[in-house]
């Protein structure tokens, strides 16, 4: 690389990221897991955790190799400021107008300004795909070269407001770009990482397996309801065993379904990341037949355990031509029927090949290596380092 380090001013939730939120998912675990990464090799790194509407002084955030500085959102202006940031907050678009959201955006706009100041940046990178930063981006006149990640399969916002525009999957940025030369032009592919805790290469993978496990949310978009429809239309799948990872809104509805057709269903709630891991080492396949995501960090996890998915059509049958192996079965819950995915769940764990030790060892290598931070985190510097060049 031309430049060694960066000066990065990244925006993603700190709360959630951390765990501290109680709706902690994996795309904010791993927008901070980038960034310690990133601070861990050297480069500076500020979190400025928008729309998180934190009031307090900036501190440190302790990190292997170099720490990360978590800046306040919301700052309410000097006194000289005040009437030029409420006359710009004013001004923004904004889904309810109200008095309070006008005040808070007056703080956003004030705390983003003085990010910019202290942090002095090469790159602004906001990872939430629905999100009202670039208009205070905008409003600003902010001249840093402003990255997207896009993690959402659905068609985002403000995206011609983002010099690149990072997509998770081939099928999201098809998605998303369509025939929008702009926008395709300006768009780069960066499979995401998981955890270390899944893609560390010293963790044996178990043979003995039983069952399957489904984690997500409990909600429709996640595809929970085509897995139950599954069981309820087989017999003999309703002898194996099926465990459920995740909470939602309609976790009250699946474990009714799961009732009335006599499931053997285990629901476990909300489960942290060590016993995720765990019960994907446990599991014979992971199925979560949704019927779209932007890129499941569940399949890539299970993949490192050395576990065998059925899941999102697209993601599955791309990853394996990224681990030149076979490590599952894509299914699109639209263009099927329950007993048919049954049917292909049932025939997968009473596949010889796939059971054996070997298999799911090189499954585990050959996935921890491609879903490593360090790939992930390399392949974001080289994308800054591309638009810092092109000036």
């Amino acid at each position: 690389m031309a430049k060694a380090t960066f000066r990065i001013l990244q925006i993603h939730p700190f709360l959630k990221g951390e765990g501290l939120n109680p709706r902690a998912g994996g795309k904010s675990r791993l927008s901070l897991q980038l960034s310690r990464e990133l601070a861990a090799r050297g480069n500076d790194v500020a979190v400025f955790p928008f729309p998180e509407p934190i009031l307090e002084k900036p501190y440190w955030i302790d990190n292997p190799g170099k720490p990360i500085r978590l800046i306040p959102t919301a700052r309410i202006p000097a006194v000289k400021d005040l009437a030029r940031y409420f006359l710009i907050a004013s001004r923004l678009p904004m889904p309810e107008r109200s008095a309070h959201a006008v005040r808070l955006a007056t703080m956003f706009l004030a705390g983003l300004q003085q990010a910019v100041r202290d942090v002095q940046p090469d790159v602004i990178h906001n990872h939430l795909s629905f999100s009202d930063f670039p208009p205070l981006y905008r409003a600003l006149k902010i001249r840093v070269p402003l990255f997207l990640t896009h993690h959402t399969h659905t068609a985002g916002q403000h995206l011609h407001a983002y010099r690149r525009i990072i997509f998770t999957s081939d099928a999201l940025r098809a998605l998303v770009c369509g025939r929008d030369t702009s926008l395709l032009e300006r768009s780069r592919l960066i499979r995401p990482s998981v955890e270390r805790l899944f893609s560390d290469p010293s963790v044996p993978v178990p043979g003995k397996r039983k069952g399957i496990l489904f984690v997500g949310g409990l909600r429709f978009d996640k595809g929970l309801q085509n897995l139950l429809a599954a069981y309820a239309a087989s017999a003999a799948l309703r002898k194996v065993p099926l465990r459920v990872c995740g909470i939602g809104p309609e976790q009250a509805r699946f474990e009714k379904t799961a009732k009335r057709h006599k499931i053997k269903a285990s629901f476990l709630g909300r489960v942290s990341p060590e016993a995720v891991r765990g019960e994907m080492q446990a599991a014979e396949l992971l199925v979560n037949p949704s019927p779209a995501e932007g890129f499941s960090l569940a399949l890539a996890e299970a993949m490192c355990c050395g576990t065998a998915v059925i899941g999102w059509k697209p993601q599955v049958e791309e990853t394996q031509k990224l681990l030149r192996m076979e490590c599952g079965l894509g299914w699109n819950p639209a263009e099927s029927e329950p007993g048919e995915l049954a049917e292909a769940i049932l025939e997968w764990i009473h596949r010889k090949k796939t059971r054996t030790p070997a298999y799911r060892k090189a499954l585990a290598a050959r996935a921890r290596k491609f879903f490593s931070i360090e790939r992930y985190a390399t392949e974001h510097l080289l994308a800054y380092e591309e638009v810092l060049e092109e000036g």
